[in-house]
């Protein structure tokens, strides 16, 4: 017996010595690798400042429509700045905002516009910034996030996009870990609402916004629904987005179009019109009959039997002699047939019970 306990304790040393450096965690079960002798504080802080968005290049003025939000937003951060004897006594700006709506309807844009619009600290936040699997990190990453906020000479706008993803209605399944994420990101929402904070603003964006907890809707002093674009708002959108390229369309192919895009979001017509614009390049593959522009600097695709016209082929002419044809209706309209909208009747209709009992109009 005694033999074979030695044998058995000789095995297991040998064993230990073989698979040490492969079968050893690094870390124990509750060992957080970022801990204090690990640089904790300095890589929470990397982290932190990795979400600082750079001074972007949309405006406000490049957002079509949704003016109820831009004039909100204007008073809760850019007015503040820029004429802060106005905001004195009882008169104070808002400090949180949610901007909620269907995918794509520009609630990402607007809050980049805001860091167009003024001189100030920008945190663009997601979810996976904040959460960490070790236990207790994620708290200290969100206490670290505002905390860094506070300490910017400038105002620090904070935004959260599919805020949802953190703050969840509750129930009886929620983890622990999940809770206390929730508890400390309400406590610096209260503190970053209080009148001493008022340097930080804070905004949020969510798909779901009847997936939120109560306690956090309370937190936000305006929630304002961030539509699907308008006929106007449409007609704008067309312009951005096909820019200075050039467009064959007469007044009531114009107007037909915009009827035929009521339901697509911002960014459903982004991708209709970015595919509408290739229409011309894929024709010039099969392009065998070319004008020469009336002052001989390019080709362009000709008519059949049109005056002037030569045959050859798009691999004979030298590169930058070639000139597509213009995007027409029947351009735009393909497309439309194959990118169709992507927000349904039955999801609109959840957006306007939500905004009759909690929101605004954007």
């Amino acid at each position: 017996m005694k033999a074979s306990l030695v044998e058995a304790q000789n095995m297991l040393r040998y064993l230990s010595e073989k698979f040490n450096d492969s079968t050893k965690p690094k870390y124990s079960v509750n060992e957080n690798p970022l801990s204090e002798s690990n640089s904790t504080d300095a890589q929470r802080d990397s982290v932190i400042e990795s979400t600082i968005f750079k001074q972007g290049t949309i405006t406000f003025d490049d957002i079509a429509g949704l003016d109820e939000a831009k004039t909100l937003l204007k008073e809760a951060v850019v007015l503040p700045l820029q004429y802060p004897h106005l905001f004195t006594g009882k008169r104070k700006p808002w400090r949180s905002i949610l901007l909620y709506g269907p995918p794509g309807t520009g609630k990402s844009r607007m809050a980049q516009a805001v860091s167009s619009e003024i001189e100030c600290t920008f945190y663009s936040v997601t979810s996976s910034d904040l959460l960490s699997s070790w236990f207790g990190e994620s708290e200290k990453l969100i206490k670290e996030l505002f905390t860094h906020a506070r300490t910017r000479s400038t105002r620090s706008v904070i935004f959260i996009d599919e805020i949802d993803s953190l703050c969840r209605k509750r129930d009886s399944k929620e983890a622990e870990t999940t809770r206390r994420v929730k508890t400390e990101l309400l406590k610096q929402i209260e503190g970053a609402n209080k009148v001493s904070e008022a340097d930080i603003f804070f905004l949020c964006a969510t798909n779901c916004p009847w997936e939120l907890d109560t306690a956090f809707l309370r937190r936000f002093e305006k929630r304002i629904f961030i539509a699907l674009p308008d006929i106007e708002s449409r007609r704008q959108l067309f312009k951005i987005h096909l820019g200075d390229s050039c467009v064959n369309l007469k007044a009531d192919e114009w107007q037909r179009l915009l009827d035929l895009t009521e339901g697509y979001s911002g960014s459903d017509l982004a991708t209709c019109i970015s595919d509408a614009l290739l229409e011309p390049i894929r024709d010039l593959q099969e392009t065998v009959l070319w004008k020469w522009s009336d002052d001989k600097t390019f080709l362009r695709p000709a008519e059949e039997n049109e005056p002037g016209a030569v045959s050859l082929h798009l691999k004979n002419i030298p590169k930058e002699k070639v000139q597509p044809r213009s995007v027409t209706y029947q351009d735009i309209r393909k497309s439309l047939k194959l990118n169709q909208r992507t927000i349904s009747c039955e999801e609109l209709e959840r957006y306007e019970v939500f905004t009759k009992s909690f929101g605004q109009m954007g």
